[in-house]
């Protein structure tokens, strides 16, 4: 993509974080949700950066995506999935351990393989919400699923998820698939990070607020980095310690990251998924004529999108 900078960035910036942003004048012609405070969840959004959404996903929605994962735990030769463990990214039919095992195991776009990953992607509250932040139908870019804390650094998605054709048009939802314990490693964000001004993007080399392969800076880098914004805007950090089904919603530009896991005995098992707009979905990521020969699933208004390079794509439980 070249360099993309700042000036991108700013230019490209979703409704509610412009300046000329009227709350009163929006709600006057925006369709009114019945499910929650559409106000109240904008003023969230512009003030912190999350929303939250209790009790968003049934109990049997989660059970059936838990019920995918046991059976590709079962069958791994079957399926060309990709992992990251410790920091490595293997084929899940490579390798030769348990994939649940470890701290440090993350599955990717499971819900390229998934109807149960589809169907929590596209839940209700997550989908009707992010057609207002996006102004248009929100499509899901990719998934992680994770079993334990991740232990992440802080960070912000917009340099590593980038191949929205609109930086900004970026938004991440968070599902708990269990309640989760204080000392499991939960999430924590920074609210009001995304505020533009608040944190100043960090420069990769040359300009460019993306993490590309030939990148002047390492993401090593990054974490002080924040930390040190951060501190000057004097932002604290907020644990999200969610019951099994509770969504949160996130900002693009928000800075966030995994708590350090202080009993290693404990999951932490959650499914993130990282939406753009539909104006803004890469195209090489699409079927010829996809939305004409139907190869997608769409739900409350949100999208997935089949992809020519998935193979094995509806051979889980949750299929049938």
């Amino acid at each position: 993509m070249g360099v993309i900078d700042i000036h991108h960035l700013m230019d490209t910036a979703m409704l509610f974080d412009r300046p000329e942003f009227d709350m009163a004048d929006y709600l006057k012609q925006a369709p009114v949700p019945a499910d929650y405070d559409l106000r109240e969840k904008i003023e969230d959004w512009r003030e912190n950066g999350v929303v939250i959404f209790e009790n968003a996903v049934a109990p049997a929605e989660i059970d059936r995506f838990l019920d995918d994962i046991a059976f590709l735990c079962r069958e791994p030769k079957a399926f060309d999935l990709e992992i990251e463990f410790r920091g490595a990214r293997h084929r899940l039919c490579e390798i030769d351990f348990n994939p649940l095992s470890d701290t440090g195991v993350k599955f990717n776009c499971l819900e390229n393989i998934s109807l149960a990953a589809r169907n929590l992607s596209l839940n209700k509250f997550a989908c009707d919400f992010l057609g207002h932040v996006f102004q248009e139908p929100p499509v899901v870019l990719q998934s992680l699923t994770f079993w334990r804390g991740s232990n992440q650094p802080a960070h912000t998605d917009y340099p590593y998820v980038r191949t929205q054709t609109k930086l900004s048009h970026l938004a991440a939802s968070w599902t708990s698939l269990e309640d989760v314990h204080a000392d499991a490693g939960p999430l924590a964000y920074y609210p009001g990070s995304h505020r533009p001004g608040a944190v100043t993007p960090f420069d990769w080399g040359g300009g460019s607020v993306v993490l590309e392969p030939d990148s002047q800076r390492n993401a090593k880098e990054l974490a002080p980095y924040l930390h040190e914004q951060l501190a000057a805007a004097d932002l604290k950090p907020k644990i999200f310690l969610p019951k099994k089904g509770d969504v949160l919603v996130w900002h693009g530009w928000l800075v966030h990251e995994g708590t350090k896991t202080r009993n290693l005995g404990l999951t932490r098992k959650s499914y993130v998924t990282h939406f753009t707009s539909m104006s803004a979905y890469p195209r090489a990521h699409l079927f010829p004529n996809a939305l004409k020969d139907g190869k997608y699933t769409r739900r409350h208004g949100g999208y997935v999108f089949d992809h020519p390079w998935v193979k094995d794509e509806r051979c889980l439980p949750s299929w049938r």
